[in-house]
């Protein structure tokens, strides 16, 4: 399976920004093998829209914003945040514009410090990361950088705790205590949950980031699949640290993921320790990159196609959630239109449902 052949892909929110990224200058970015104009309108609005102007299909990231409208630089049109042209400059001033002059907007919303856009009329609305917003907490935003892999390898890879004595050895994992203990997998829809227990290696810098001491700690892992894309996973030290882990795949297209990981913690770390916890953190998800970007973008959905232990039950279930995705499209009627929708449209059929 790619991730193109699955048109339910863009029914779910991703992650393709840092919200303070968005500014009065237009930003390009990709989802699903579609570009998108990204811009900050008037009272702060954020649009979004198809890269394309309706009018000889130039790419509107290319334009700039005057008076939080986005200007298309082939011939000056002017677009609000909610796609709607407000001004074409070769008609008279007095002359409508007409209705279907609209750039193809979609759903955008700020969140968790980050740009969420959806390519189509979402089935559920952004991911309830609580951590993410409970005051006890502290939000930390590590890395959000381009990945050279396929956004299910990359979630598969969050999913999969038994890689971590291996992949991990040289920061965290310990090839000395491969079993993982206890494992129990949950599954609900498309989410799942599972809890596990492992030897985790501590290093100086992990004893430094969790105040624990000694060569080695038991952590329980309690992972949860958010939505196709999304991960988290709640990470239990013996000392009562609780690192709360969120991980997002936006795919790009097949090959390339916008890889982003932000983490929640209850120590209240200072600025220093904030850098180390950072530091090192990026350093693990190097080791997973390095070792995803040589696997084939291709993500196998029949069961019997790899081989499995009983530690791969999350990762057996995520093939079967996948399938099921991939399944439900190829059954959709043919008329069915997932992509390019108007974002309006969408915003009322969801307050419909609210």
């Amino acid at each position: 399976m790619l991730v193109s052949q699955v048109p339910a892909f863009t029914e779910y929110w991703y992650p393709v920004a840092y919200a303070r990224e968005i500014t009065d200058v237009p930003r390009r970015t990709r989802v699903l093998g579609e570009d998108y104009v990204l811009w900050r309108g008037r009272d702060d609005a954020i649009g979004a829209a198809v890269d394309e102007c309706p009018h000889r299909g130039s790419r509107l990231s290319q334009g700039w914003v005057e008076d939080g409208a986005l200007v298309c630089g082939y011939h000056g049109w002017a677009f609000g945040a909610s796609g709607a042209c407000e001004r074409i400059p070769q008609n008279d001033p007095d002359q409508p514009i007409p209705p279907r002059a609209r750039a193809l907007s979609v759903l955008v919303e700020e969140k968790y410090g980050l740009i969420w856009l959806c390519p189509g009329m979402p089935r559920a609305g952004i991911p309830v990361l609580d951590e993410a917003l409970d005051p006890g907490f502290t939000l930390i935003h590590e890395l959000m950088e381009v990945w050279q892999a396929s956004a299910p390898r990359v979630i598969d890879n969050a999913l999969d705790v038994s890689h971590l004595a291996w992949t991990h050895r040289n920061t965290i994992g310990s090839s000395a205590n491969p079993r993982m203990n206890d494992m129990q997998v949950e599954r609900d829809g498309h989410k799942l949950r599972s809890r596990v227990s492992y030897i985790s290696r501590l290093t100086p810098e992990q004893r430094r980031n969790t105040g624990l001491t000694g060569d080695f700690t038991t952590r329980t892992t309690n992972s949860q699949l958010v939505r196709p894309f999304v991960f988290k996973d709640v990470m239990e030290y013996e000392n009562g640290l609780r690192h709360v882990l969120f991980k997002t795949a936006t795919p790009i297209d097949d090959e390339h993921t916008l890889f982003c990981q932000f983490i929640a913690r209850n120590d209240d770390p200072d600025e220093e320790k904030r850098k180390e916890i950072i530091a090192l953190d990026r350093l693990i998800q190097s080791e997973d990159k390095e070792l995803l970007e040589q696997i084939r973008p291709e993500f196998p959905l029949e069961i019997q196609t790899e081989m499995h232990t009983r530690t791969d039950r999350m990762t057996v279930e995520y093939r079967r959630i996948l399938a099921e995705l991939a399944q439900e499209s190829s059954l959709a009627p043919p008329d069915r239109t997932w992509s390019r929708p108007f974002a309006d449209a969408a915003r009322a059929s969801i307050q419909q449902r609210r």
